[in-house]
């Protein structure tokens, strides 16, 4: 089996997603609709009311900028994913511009890292329910096509990769449920409700490591929100409504994830539609087009010379060697 273009394609659609995204991030769909003058479908100027302001057009934020450097340090470090994997991706990452996007949770790992004082929280809460965001689901796909179509390892290595950063039951949830869906995508007989049922075992994996967070299930939502997809199949901005009424694509895990897996289902995983509509979602729609662009470009086999040429120049990333380099040590 080739795995190179399946890994490629997985790489390129979570980059263009999270490069439209960056440009519509916290906004509403219909604030967007406004603002752009009709659902983004291309790059474009990043306003300066986001987080991604001051970076050009086709940049990528932290999301997809800290995947591409988890995939580098995988293969820095000749396969092997450890502790040592995980921090090279940190400390790889935060000598890059990208850095400048970076979360409190982030900075804290990487200057624990470093040996540098991380400040003490100002109250000792019992249980710090905020930690439980999308930052670990948003860097795993590359876990998730190392692993050559075994689930069991990508669940394995994503809660490896996210403790340094997300050791919380929520994160790690949410991000072996991604990875998991990723290597079930990279099966040749790979559908639809194969990988979804690799991503429910993965969060359900998942909520049994770390710090126990008072947060809604992921695993729970994944159920709804494909229920909504399957619902709204063929109507995309019907779906995009109710999964953004209902489960939410925020920053919290149990949100954009379960979101991405519910447009996923809705699109039919139909590449670009599928990531137009974690574009347009509305609130952090940047990581939930960068997750759902993942799964879909993984199952599709994604590829776009003209837009995988405007992500490396722009980026300057060296997706295709990474791709093919990942792919030989898979074994292809």
């Amino acid at each position: 089996m080739n795995y190179y273009k399946k890994i490629l394609g997985g790489l390129l659609l979570a980059a263009v997603g999270d490069a439209m995204g960056a440009a519509t991030e916290t906004r509403s769909t219909e604030q967007i609709i406004e603002k752009f003058g009709g659902l983004v479908k291309e790059f474009k100027d990043i306003p300066d009311d986001v987080f991604a302001a001051g970076f050009p057009k086709g940049s990528v934020t932290d999301d997809f900028s800290l995947a591409y450097y988890t995939a580098v340090a995988i293969v820095n470090n000749h396969g092997v994913i450890n502790e040592k994997t995980a921090n090279d991706a940190l400390l790889a990452w935060s000598k890059t511009p990208f850095y400048k996007m970076a979360g409190p949770t982030t900075r804290a790992a990487v200057d624990k890292i470093k040996g540098l004082e991380v400040p003490p929280a100002p109250f000792n809460l019992a249980v710090d329910n905020s930690k439980g965001s999308n930052g670990s689901a948003m860097k795993i796909a590359p876990v998730g096509l190392f692993a050559k179509g075994d689930i069991d390892k990508a669940m394995t290595d994503a809660v490896v990769i996210c403790k340094p950063t997300h050791n919380n039951s929520a994160s790690l949830s949410a991000a072996c449920a991604v990875a998991a869906a990723v290597a079930a995508a990279m099966q040749e007989d790979a559908t639809i409700d194969s990988i979804v049922e690799a991503g429910l075992k993965g969060a359900l994996y998942g909520e049994q490591h770390g710090v126990k967070l008072a947060c809604p299930s992921v695993y729970k939502r994944i159920i709804l929100a494909v229920k909504l997809g399957k619902r709204y199949q063929g109507d995309t901005m019907k779906a995009m409504k109710e999964i953004g009424d209902i489960i939410g694509s925020g920053l919290a895990a149990a949100e954009a994830v379960p979101a991405a897996f519910g447009l996923l289902v809705a699109c039919d995983a139909d590449p670009l539609e599928t990531v137009i509509a974690g574009v347009n979602i509305g609130n952090d729609t940047d990581t939930v087009a960068t997750i759902a662009g993942a799964i879909a470009g993984t199952y599709r086999s994604y590829y776009d010379a003209k837009l995988l040429e405007i992500i490396e120049n722009v980026n300057g990333f060296n997706m295709r060697t990474l791709a093919r380099v990942l792919g030989e040590m898979t074994g292809v």
